[in-house]
């Protein structure tokens, strides 16, 4: 977890984004430039001091760790594609391709790892399907009913897993989504900001117990307290919260879903009576 800004303030919200139709969503919020060590002359900022901490190998114990776990977390959910039912699906792993270890994976926060992770797939022509979030978020409940609040260990990052996978099946069914940077972040806590298509912000809170939303803020686990209700019920997984904050999402994915169909008919249709008329 980054070393926090003085300039923070408990309710700061990401910079506001404009959805346009039936457009391709964002999957997290643009994060500082976090892919290599600040270069000679870069005020030593906050966020500069932990990067180039972790380049030098001489992070907190803590840091280290958080990042291994997010490195290793990213690495099961590519390495899933492997074993997809999808046909004609590749299976290798590009994203953390030379980044995966080293100084280099130290420098990487959560909310990058996930825009990667997303922005890979999306770059994909024959993509295969990763582990499902509804299986990850299954194998997360039942550890915390067998172990309670008393996990034995957290080997692997079970709940970044898990994270990850909500950034990358959720992002098309809202305007952003994104793991924060600004809240607490640990083996047993991640919070994970999302804007709804209807522009709504919140701040979900994500345990082995399952999702609760936090705060109608970003970046805030200050709830409403005239609605008690919406803040002490858990959810299993990070769609059934989506479908609560934003019932309209499925509409809208169907609509835009058939709108790219119907393009890509005319493309082909187009592209057929170009080839009839050269071969004519």
């Amino acid at each position: 977890m980054s070393a926090p800004s003085s300039q923070q303030t408990a309710t700061c919200s990401c910079p506001p984004q404009t959805a346009t139709p039936c457009s391709t969503p964002t999957s997290t919020i643009s994060p500082p430039n976090a892919d290599c060590p600040p270069v000679a002359g870069t005020p030593i900022s906050a966020n500069n001091a932990n990067i180039l901490a972790d380049s030098l190998g001489v992070s907190p114990l803590y840091r280290q760790q958080d990042s291994a776990r997010w490195q290793s977390a990213a690495q099961v959910y590519q390495s899933s594609r492997a074993h997809s039912p999808v046909p004609f699906a590749t299976a290798q792993t590009t994203i953390l391709d030379g980044v995966a270890s080293g100084a280099a994976a130290m420098c990487m926060p959560p909310n990058e790892l996930s825009k990667r992770v997303q922005e890979e797939a999306r770059n994909k022509e024959a993509i295969s399907s990763p582990i499902s979030l509804e299986d990850i978020a299954a194998m997360n409940r039942k550890r915390h009913a067998q172990f309670g609040g008393k996990m034995p260990n957290h080997e692997g990052g079970p709940l970044e897993l898990e994270a990850i996978a909500a950034v990358h099946e959720l992002a098309a069914h809202v305007q952003a989504i994104c793991v924060s940077d600004m809240l607490p972040r640990t083996a047993e806590l991640i919070f994970v900001n999302v804007k709804t298509l209807d522009g709504h912000p919140y701040t979900l809170e994500l345990t082995m117990k399952g999702w609760r939303i936090a705060s109608v803020h970003t970046d805030c686990m200050n709830g409403d307290y005239t609605n008690f209700e919406m803040h002490t019920k858990y959810y299993d997984n990070a769609k059934q919260v989506l479908a609560i904050i934003s019932p309209n999402h499925v509409c809208h994915f169907n609509h835009c879903l058939t709108e790219r169909l119907n393009q890509l008919k005319t493309d082909i249709d187009q592209h057929d009576e170009e080839v009839a008329q050269l071969t004519a």
